[in-house]
């Protein structure tokens, strides 16, 4: 535990820091894992919450240019994007780019 609990506080204390929740946390990493973009409700499957629950992580997320969401050919659908940002986020906290 004290190598995640170091990582932490070296994450928080670099200029580099975003606030996420772990569900957000989560939400990158599935949408980084799965190979291609995800709809919302394919999320909200995948970490087993709501889909309001995650368009409201979303929100937070867009404006931290680390997701964005895309609206499919019949418009009806909703894609969620990581964006360069998003990738080089996941890189500085340890995970795979």
């Amino acid at each position: 535990m004290a190598d995640l609990i170091a990582q932490a506080l070296t994450f928080v204390t670099s200029p580099n820091y975003i606030d996420l929740t772990a569900r957000q946390l989560a939400i990158i990493g599935v949408a980084m894992d799965s190979g291609e973009p995800l709809r919302v409700k394919e999320m909200a499957a995948a970490i087993r919450v709501e889909k309001p629950v995650v368009s409201r992580a979303l929100n937070r997320m867009e404006r931290e240019g680390l997701l964005e969401r895309r609206k499919g050919a019949d418009r009806r659908d909703c894609f969620i994007h990581v964006t360069d940002a998003g990738r080089a986020f996941r890189a500085l906290i340890g995970g795979a780019a």
